[in-house]
């Protein structure tokens, strides 16, 4: 009976952290613009590289 108990709280468990993943990925969608396209289905190869020169030294 143990064992049935671990693993029903550890599926309770991935349950609602992918609930979590789903309502976070929902939220994001909703602020994004309704014209956004996603990174992934951009060529990428029109684009000119931009190069951020950061020292990192807090300032």
């Amino acid at each position: 009976m143990n064992n049935a108990k671990k693993r029903i709280i550890s599926g309770l468990v991935v349950f609602g952290c992918v609930m979590a993943a789903v309502g976070a990925a929902a939220g994001l969608s909703k602020n994004a613009d309704n014209d956004a396209v996603p990174a992934a289905l951009t060529s990428g190869l029109d684009d000119t590289p931009v190069i951020i020169l950061d020292a990192g030294h807090g300032g």
